[in-house]
């Protein structure tokens, strides 16, 4: 695992003055882009590494470095522990169960939250879900191409060859970003939609620009009326500002991004929800009522 990993190079540069990053590729195992990127996040979490250029170049702490600078004040122990027991709830797996062991911070006291379900869907798709999230954090580790079988929100299915680069975990469901090679950009793909993967025989390369998956977002104005047996469920989606409560109902007005489908949503809550602008978003909800009252 990271941390493991970034601990470990740590513990080099403490004991060897000068350390190549292809000898830290071979000693840990991995590619050495994976040592540049967690060399850039020991450099961005205060660890004062010095790179030297040129053939005998390589990576060493500054100077008067002590390992004592790495130990750990009780809150962040806390902040530690509580990090790796979300992560392990998350994800299954027990690496994160030895890395507590190791990590030794507490004995008896107790981390005060848990997640017994960490996304919206059922227990079952929870669980073959965290197997692809263990499959895919071993592909990018790798820095391995592989073939999906993919099926759209419309049904249609494709087959690609995607190099996954990391997990998104949005609107409570799991995303993998990756360089599509179909589509020769990067796209997010939803795992409960990925039906099947494996590794592909072919070597991809990522190409020479910044990830494309965070696409453009075009907001406007909703407003909805709620009825007042729906209060406390809407503190799940909308802030106190957001809210007017009047006498009969509850009017709710908020920014949504319309590239979003926002129905699904209000469909939710039935006959207890009115949509009062836009007028293209009362029509679209009332000609998707229409069309299942006629299926």
């Amino acid at each position: 695992m990271k941390i493991e990993r970034m601990f470990a190079i740590v513990v080099f540069l403490l004991h060897k003055r000068l350390v190549s990053a292809e000898e830290l590729a071979e000693k840990l195992e991995v590619s050495k882009r994976t040592i540049y990127r967690d060399i850039d996040s020991l450099c961005a979490a205060g660890v004062p590494i010095i790179s030297h250029l040129g053939k005998n170049g390589g990576f060493t702490l500054a100077e008067r470095y002590q390992l004592d600078k790495l130990t750990f004040s009780d809150a962040e122990k806390k902040l530690v522990m509580d990090g790796v027991t979300l992560e392990q709830q998350l994800f299954e797996g027990q690496q994160l169960s030895s890395l507590q062991q190791k990590l030794a911070l507490f004995h008896e006291e107790q981390v005060p939250f848990t997640l017994t379900q960490a996304t919206l869907h059922r227990a079952i798709i929870e669980q073959e879900t965290k197997h692809k999230i263990q499959q895919l954090l071993s592909f990018i580790q790798q820095e391995q191409a592989i073939e999906i079988s993919y099926v759209a929100q419309n049904g249609h299915f494709t087959t690609r060859i995607v190099l996954p680069i990391k997990l998104h975990l949005q609107n409570g469901s799991w995303y993998v970003e990756a360089f599509c090679q179909l589509r020769e950009a990067y796209r997010l793909f939803k795992l409960t939609r990925i039906r099947l993967m494996e590794v592909a025989d072919i070597s991809m390369k990522l190409p020479l620009l910044a990830s494309q998956a965070t696409r453009s977002i075009q907001l406007e104005k909703i407003i909805l009326q709620f009825a007042l047996s729906e209060h406390g469920k809407l503190y799940d989606f909308f802030t106190e500002e957001e809210l007017i409560i009047q006498q009969e109902h509850i009017i709710v007005t908020f920014s949504y991004d319309i590239t979003n489908d926002l129905l699904p949503f209000i469909r939710m809550f039935g006959s207890k929800v009115k949509i009062l602008a836009p007028d293209w978003l009362q029509q679209k909800h009332l000609q998707e009522i229409q069309h299942i009252l006629e299926s």
